[in-house]
């Protein structure tokens, strides 16, 4: 099996670092740079790396989409004609509605694209920071269409588990998106909207670990999430709203000194968060 990863990053990086055995694949790469390449082949991560998508994408079995959203969208656009019939194409992207909507309109019906997502990361990206446990114990979300071939979505789930994901969740596109919106759009969100506020400036020695805590994800690629906002905006923008609703009860009841009902607010979500960590365990 031919395996071509386009974009040897952080995700893509730490995929090829997992894929030796499997399927006794071949592992080629592309990568707009070609450090990244140069380093990939020295480690023995990949059999061969180029600096054209196309190139890479020629005669794989299999393409596996690690750049933004939209830049795959166009890596797949650019090259479609080198893409062989009976590929199976899947992604990496925080967004899945508009990936399978994109790639509909491009591909031809013998390209099988199957959407996933792996729900795991670093703060630090680039091929340098990819690791061959990135996704011990994650999760991997498969968005699954109707189109798409018992046996594409069966080699995806395969790819998950291969490369060590725990939990292999099959979902669909709105599902994936609505639910993305809050557990990690929405994260962001409330992170740079904490530090979007002078009163960051006067903080130095007067927190004990909350604020670093909240703002942790603060740390941003702007360039990347401002797309995922935008590409999700009809989702992200109801969770703001949600957000909004409950920051502006939790006002009125401090404003108006309603103890009660503070106190029956903090436990309704005290035992949701402890729900939730039982669940998750």
């Amino acid at each position: 099996m031919r395996i071509a990863i386009i974009g040897l990053g952080l995700i893509g990086g730490s995929i090829a670092r997992r894929l030796r055995g499997f399927h006794n694949c071949e592992v080629i790469a592309y990568n707009r740079s070609a450090e990244p390449l140069t380093l990939a082949k020295k480690d023995g991560v990949i059999d061969e790396g180029y600096q054209n998508a196309g190139d890479a994408m020629e005669n794989a079995d299999l393409i596996i989409l690690c750049l933004y959203p939209q830049l795959n969208v166009d890596m797949v656009r650019e090259n479609v004609g080198r893409i062989k019939p009976g590929a199976v194409i899947t992604d990496v992207s925080g967004v899945k509605q508009f990936m399978i909507d994109s790639l509909a309109e491009i591909l031809p019906d013998t390209v099988d694209f199957v959407g996933a997502h792996p729900m795991a990361g670093r703060e630090v990206g680039g091929y340098q920071s990819s690791t061959d446990t990135l996704f011990n114990k994650a999760s991997f979300l498969i968005t699954p269409t109707p189109k798409n071939k018992p046996e594409s979505i069966a080699l995806v789930r395969e790819l998950a588990e291969y490369i060590g994901c725990k939990y292999v969740v099959t979902t669909t596109a709105p599902e994936h998106d609505a639910i993305i919106a809050y557990t990690s759009q929405l994260m962001h969100v409330v992170a740079v909207a904490l530090c979007d506020n002078p009163m960051i400036e006067r903080s130095t020695f007067f927190s004990a670990g909350s604020l670093r805590d909240c703002t942790r994800v603060a740390k941003i690629n702007e360039v990347m999430w401002s797309e995922l906002f935008i590409e999700n905006k009809t989702e992200l923008v109801k969770r703001i709203r949600e957000m909004e609703a409950s920051l502006e009860k939790m006002a009125a009841a401090t404003e108006n000194e309603d103890r009660e009902e503070l106190e029956s607010i903090m436990r309704r979500a005290c035992a949701q968060k402890l729900k939730w960590l039982e669940e998750k365990e």
